[in-house]
């Protein structure tokens, strides 16, 4: 991406890189930014008639993903495609240049002798993105740094740098960041955007770029109709964050499909901008609008969690599992009951490092029945802001005031720049927050606590140093019944919910063993030979596991064993085992249903369902989302 500045229309100027001015016609991804492999295929496949072998790409993609996770070369990778797949010539170049994206990192430097497409004048490179500066976020900047910047031709380029008439500004955001009465200014900022009536004019800015607009627009839009028709038999999601990103999915897919019945999913974390709220209330109360439904936030308290094991960081973020992807995962069970899911998501590959190697297609890696769709993967924040101005769409208003990005309000992910702007327009969430997180820093003997957590440092915790960790703690032992055999201490006294846990192993057989031992065997679903087994009293926190001597790779198989007695430990109900199993075999229930009910366990596997893949088993490391969060790497 280049963005450019015309002195003559006064405006930034989007570089126009692809062919043709209507789609993508002939281009092929390697030819254009804007265009993906998904792009080519899709339309290649609606042609041929051959919609089956998307999923014969989907396939092929995973085992790519998984040589070259283990270093496999292209010759490798191309053998194994060929010995493994019978595909015509034609569909299998798509394969090897999807393989080559793989490979190869696309660079591409400026170039300084590009023209206005308006006025044909040359323009000057300004940067590789940029976004628009609102009347409220000029208000916030004329107040603290006592100037005038409503009238100044203001954008926001890569880094949060400031851009006047094309030329960076010399803001310090160390100087708004130390400013030792923000919270009085605050209140003044607040006053005067409550009483402004004006607003910015952005008509240079859609008028020197509405042929790159036609362009993303229409091509959006034909990416769209085509993956519907392949994936005809999915039912049609659109995941809504209440980002600029998903409203312009939502806008984008209501278009395309000409019609207002696909359903919008709002994950509500409980933990979101109170300016997201607003936003979906007036979305909400239009009157042609899609049919909004929120999902059922977790019954889990995000305080208590947080004091239980630590607050989220970038490098453990159980907090999206607990209230986002976890009751995400149970509504999407709830309402299409054995159909999967396609879902339009807002993602984009310029947004982070993390989202650079996405597909534009791809399965869910934590909602199994989930088909991924991306359309606009390949925008970049200057190509979302010309799509909303020029379709003049209500947006979220946390992006007037100047944040970058929304979602909770206490993510770790959230930038100094984001942290800056919620003591401005959420204080009280601010200051309760940081005193949280220093009375935190304090339990877990921090020398200094507010260093750590000014510093961000509180940001990159990972395990549970100063935490009581003794649920997710197994205590072990050798025994004497056996050669491969082991004796468990456990914190939790054995009940018939224990046995849940083994399922994935294969068949439960409590009829077999000594019921004076509490013994249950757990036998082979194929063979019906005994696996291993357990014995342990009810009631009794004391249990043995003792392990077949014709079992191979014993020691992986304790390892797994003592997975499920973590789980078994310290399950706290948040449903990422749920959501992992891709046979719909696992139930988690809340303390509520339980209590209403008898016989019911919080954690349930249907016998039935299950194919004994033990993929919910190996997602997580040491077990769980709760172990992977309080055991140190």
């Amino acid at each position: 991406m280049e963005i450019f500045w015309c002195d003559n229309c006064n405006t930034p100027v989007i570089k126009q890189k692809y062919i043709s001015d209507l789609g993508n016609l002939n281009e092929k991804a390697e030819e254009n930014p804007y265009i993906d492999i998904e792009d080519e295929i899709t339309d290649w496949i609606l042609k041929n008639n051959k919609y089956y072998l998307y999923d014969v790409f989907l396939n092929i993609k995973d085992e790519i993903q998984n040589m070259l996770l283990n270093n496999k070369n292209k010759k490798h990778i191309k053998n194994f495609i060929e010995n493994n797949y019978s595909i015509d010539n034609d569909f299998l170049e798509f394969i090897y240049r999807y393989l080559d994206f793989k490979l190869n990192d696309q660079n591409d430097g400026h170039v300084n002798d590009y023209q206005c497409p308006k006025c044909n004048k040359e323009v000057e490179y300004i940067g590789r993105d940029i976004r628009p500066v609102f009347i409220e976020e000029r208000i916030m900047l004329s107040v603290l740094l006592d100037d005038d910047f409503i009238n100044k031709n203001l954008w926001k380029g890569t880094g949060n740098r400031y851009i006047e008439d094309g030329d960076s500004l010399n803001i310090s955001k160390k100087e708004l960041y130390n400013i030792n009465d923000i919270y009085e200014k605050a209140e003044e900022i607040r006053k005067r955007i409550e009483n402004n009536e004006r607003e910015i004019d952005f008509s240079n800015f859609i008028d020197v770029n509405k042929k790159h607009f036609k362009y993303l627009d229409k091509n959006a839009q034909d990416f769209i109709e085509d993956v519907s028709t392949i994936f005809a038999d999915r039912m049609e999601v659109v995941s809504f964050s209440g980002g600029k990103d998903s409203t312009v999915v939502s806008d984008l897919v209501t278009r395309a499909l000409t019609t207002n019945n696909i359903l919008h999913v709002f994950g509500d974390t409980t933990l979101e901008f109170p300016f997201t709220y607003e936003y979906v209330e007036r979305l909400k109360n239009k009157n042609v609008r899609p049919p909004f439904l929120s999902v059922d936030t977790s019954d889990q308290s995000f305080k208590e969690l947080a004091n239980k094991f630590g607050p989220p960081s970038r490098v453990m973020r159980w907090c999206c599992s607990i209230f986002k992807t976890g009751p995400i995962g149970s509504l999407f069970r709830d309402i299409t009951e054995d159909n999967n899911i396609l879902t339009y998501y807002g993602v984009r590959r310029s947004e982070s490092n993390s989202r650079k190697d996405y597909d534009k297609i791809s399965k869910s890696p934590k909602i199994s029945k989930q088909l991924v769709v991306s359309p606009i993967i390949d925008w970049n924040d200057v190509d979302v802001w010309l799509y909303l101005l020029k379709r003049n769409i209500d947006f979220n208003k946390a992006y007037r005031v100047g944040f970058n990005r929304v979602g909770c309000w206490c993510c770790p992910n959230n930038s100094k720049w984001s942290e800056f702007l919620s003591k401005i327009y959420m204080p009280e969430k601010a200051k309760n927050w940081k005193e949280f997180l220093v009375n935190f820093a304090k339990k877990i003997g921090k020398p200094d606590p507010i260093e750590y957590i000014e510093s961000g440092n509180w940001k990159a915790r990972q395990g549970g140093q100063g935490l009581d960790t003794s649920e997710v703690l197994l205590d072990s032992e050798p025994c004497g019944l056996g050669e491969h055999s082991k004796h468990y201490d456990l914190k939790k006294p054995i009940d018939d919910s224990l046995y849940e846990f083994f399922k994935p192993f294969g068949i439960i057989n409590k009829e077999v063993g000594n019921k004076l031992l509490g013994e249950v065997y757990i036998l082979n679903p194929k063979t019906d030979d005994i696996m291993f087994k357990l014995q342990g009293r009810k009631g009794t926190k004391e249990l043995k596991v003792i392990i077949s001597n014709h079992m191979k790779n014993i020691p992986r198989l304790f390892q797994q064993i003592e997975c499920q007695l973590r789980k078994f430990q310290s399950c706290i109900g948040c449903s990422a085992c749920e959501n992992v199993c891709p046979y719909d075999a696992i139930n988690v229930r809340d303390e509520e249903m339980i209590k209403e009910t008898d016989g019911l366990y919080k954690y349930e596997i249907n016998e039935n369902k299950c194919t004994h893949c033990k993929k919910c088993i190996a997602y997580f490391h040491k077990g769980c989302l709760v172990t992977k969060s309080m055991i140190d790497y």
